[in-house]
């Protein structure tokens, strides 16, 4: 962890949208990417009749997926509680306009803030705090596997 150095919050801020979005070179591994894999493991069943996972197979496919599916819920929380650690205004910027992809405008509404430069400063700083979070948090919990790291330093 890097405690105290300087960030560059222009490229951290677009890191973050593009990791929220699954654009970028975050595509295959953004946010959007982990919910969808994190739902193909959840429809994998254990096999009628055989509970022993043998029947000539190398290992264990249903064990495998269930720990894969583990992962990556623990991935996505890393993601929910770094946008909780945000201020309520910043946790709206987050879901709204980049979880949900809700217009600009209507997010500028819904946080009540009115000019360009006001809302473009407070989605900067939202994003730039959930970088830092969600950084600790994937480090802290194992995910940088599945979670690239979203901050870039000067």
């Amino acid at each position: 962890m890097r405690l105290f150095e300087v960030i560059d919050p222009d490229r951290t801020a677009q890191n973050v949208a593009d990791f929220l979005r699954g654009k970028g070179h975050y595509r295959y591994r953004g946010y959007p990417k982990l919910l969808e894999d994190e739902a193909v493991f959840g429809m994998v069943s254990s096999p009628v009749g055989d509970i022993t996972g043998i029947h000539g197979s190398s290992g264990n496919r249903v064990e495998e997926a269930m720990i894969a599916k583990a992962h990556c819920r623990s991935a996505i929380s890393c993601v929910t509680d770094a946008i909780n650690s945000c201020l309520p205004a910043q946790q709206i910027i987050l879901n709204e306009r980049y979880i949900k992809g809700v217009k600009r405008e209507v997010v500028m509404q819904m946080v009540l803030i009115g000019g360009n430069d006001q809302y473009q400063d407070a989605d900067i700083v939202a994003r730039t705090r959930f970088a830092a979070a969600l950084d600790k948090l994937v480090e802290i919990r194992g995910c940088e596997d599945l979670i690239p790291p979203v901050q870039v330093w000067k």
